[in-house]
């Protein structure tokens, strides 16, 4: 049942001939519907339908409603924004996806804060819904990491550790000293707890425990990057991060020191930069592609030249994705 805990009377807009109230209760996340007739349900990829259903019956965002499973916290779950609508049920205009997973985690009957309007026309109702996610300016990604260290999350707190180990920072923009590409460090740190140990729940163990052979992989990046082309802001060029850190990834055992070499072209009669290995990447990439689809073809191509001279099988290198040598 809803606890109602203040009440305030919102003022009708011109043409309006309902009275719109609104009131902050908490409502039990089973008691929450999602309205699949709604114009805003598209937003949401989901597929039209003649009647509404609890927030459990469809899956929104299969991928951000896994995100979401992973990083829960009923703490920091914000109030939903509902309509109560004539009917007697209470509508989601904002928390659809956080509320699937409240239902999934803690069961029907957890108690949401909702922010509750009741009286809205059709029209209201949309207005809300843009406002609760249209309107809103986007969080640069280091912004959202430096507020994380704040809050405690654990991995980032390691990411920055580690990036501090080679003497270096994270900024919003790169620099010789500063790394500003927080999402590619993110998808290394994210490589390494693939391999890492859990606990009998399946959550990750802190300070993180790799398998023997392997060590965390933000340091090891770094410091090949660095021997290859020195500390300037195109060394910490978040493709070529991801790239190395994917060769690392599948070839634990790989030498760093002929590794940076080969990056940096010492056995060329010109050094190669980083530009060019992009360049390289962008080539080998159907529709040129993103940060992470380049990291692909240009892990494949650092591959080929670490391979390039070497004629004992067992030192070389497997490309990523390709499966382990006989």
């Amino acid at each position: 049942m809803a606890r109602t805990a203040e009440k305030a009377t919102v003022p009708a807009q011109a043409g309006a001939t309902k009275t719109v109230r609104k009131s902050y209760k908490e409502i039990p996340v089973g008691d929450l519907h999602v309205d699949q007739t709604l114009d805003s349900a598209r937003l949401f990829g989901t597929n039209t339908a003649e009647d509404a259903g609890p927030a459990t019956q469809r899956k929104k965002d299969a991928a951000w409603t896994a995100r979401l499973m992973k990083m829960w916290d009923p703490f920091a779950l914000l109030p939903a924004i509902v309509s109560l609508r004539e009917d007697g049920r209470y509508y989601l205009l904002d928390g659809q996806h956080s509320t699937e997973v409240a239902v999934e985690k803690e069961g029907p009957d957890f108690p949401r804060d909702c922010m509750v309007y009741e009286g809205l026309s059709d029209e209201q109702e949309a207005k809300l819904f843009l406002a609760a996610n249209r309107d809103r300016k986007a969080v640069k990604p280091f912004d959202i990491f430096r507020v994380s260290i704040t809050a405690g999350d654990p991995r980032n707190t390691r990411i920055l550790a580690e990036v501090e180990s080679r003497d270096l920072g994270i900024s919003g923009s790169t620099s010789a000293n500063k790394i500003g590409a927080v999402q590619a460090l993110t998808a290394l740190a994210v490589m390494d707890e693939k391999h890492a140990a859990r606990d009998e729940s399946g959550s990750l163990i802190y300070p993180l425990v790799l398998p023997e052979g392997r060590s965390p992989l933000i340091p090891q990046v770094l410091q090949v990057v660095e021997d290859a082309w020195g500390r300037n802001p195109a060394t910490w060029e978040g493709i070529m991060l991801r790239a190395i850190a994917m060769v690392l990834d599948r070839n634990p055992g790989a030498r760093l020191d002929r590794l940076s070499g080969k990056l940096a072209g010492h056995s060329k009669r010109k050094p190669i930069t980083v530009a060019q290995w992009k360049e390289s990447s962008i080539a080998n990439t159907v529709g040129g592609g993103g940060s992470s689809s380049r990291s692909a073809p240009l892990a494949k191509l650092i591959v080929n030249e670490y391979n390039t001279g070497l004629t004992d099988s067992a030192e070389l290198l497997i490309p990523p994705g390709r499966p382990d040598k006989d």
